[in-house]
C-alpha cells in the first residue's frame, strides 16, 4: 500500500508541505509597490486577497481606476461567469479576466522580441476560492525568462511588474 507519507518524503529537502499543499523555500522579494505581498520569484503568479467586503463590482471599479492611474488601458474583459451561464452552465463564483496594456511599455519589449506577445496584453484575474475574492497576475519579470537577457527589456518588465500591482493594490480596497 502507498503512503502518503511517502510521497512526501521522497519530494526532497527544500519543501514544505502542509496537507496536500506544498512550497518551496523560494526566494521571496519586496513587491515594488509599498503594502503589498512580497513577490516568489520561483512563480509566474502574483496573488493577492481582496480585502473583506469588497464586492467584484468594486474590484472592477478599482482595476478601472488603478489602470488609468498607471496610464494603462484596460482592453478587454472576459467575465468567465457570464459566459458559462449564457450557455446554461451554472456557476455561482466570479471569475473575470482583465486585460490591461501600457501599449508605450510593451512595445518596447515586442521590439526586441516580438514573441512576448504571446504574454501580451498583461492579465488581472479576479476569481474566488474558498469564500475569498482573489486576485492574480503573470508577471512579466518572470516572462521574460524565456528570452534572451536584455538590459533595457527587464527594466521595461520591472515598470510593468510594478504598474500591475498597483493596480492590483487599488483593485482589492474596492478602488479606494
Amino acid at each position: 500500500m502507498f503512503r502518503v507519507s511517502s510521497l512526501w518524503a521522497s519530494l526532497g529537502a527544500g519543501l514544505a508541505c502542509v496537507g496536500f499543499a506544498c512550497i518551496s523555500n523560494a526566494a521571496l522579494v519586496a513587491a515594488p509597490v509599498s503594502d503589498m505581498p512580497k513577490i516568489n520569484t520561483d512563480s509566474p503568479l502574483y496573488v493577492v486577497d481582496v480585502d473583506k467586503g469588497v464586492t467584484p463590482a468594486q474590484v472592477k471599479l478599482g482595476i478601472s481606476s488603478g489602470a488609468e492611474s498607471e496610464n494603462m488601458n484596460v482592453v478587454g474583459t472576459l467575465d468567465v461567469q457570464q459566459g458559462l451561464q449564457e450557455r446554461g452552465i451554472k456557476s455561482n463564483t466570479p471569475y473575470v479576466i482583465y486585460e490591461v496594456c501600457n501599449l508605450v511599455l510593451g512595445s518596447k519589449i515586442l521590439q526586441n522580441y516580438p514573441e512576448f506577445g504571446a504574454f501580451a496584453p498583461c492579465k488581472i484575474v479576479m476569481y474566488q476560492s474558498h469564500g475569498q475574492l482573489k486576485l492574480m497576475t503573470y508577471l512579466p519579470t518572470y516572462a521574460l525568462r524565456y528570452f534572451p537577457k536584455n538590459p533595457e527589456a527587464a527594466k521595461v518588465a520591472s515598470e510593468l511588474d510594478k504598474q500591475i500591482i498597483a493596480v492590483m493594490k487599488q483593485a482589492k480596497s474596492g478602488g479606494l
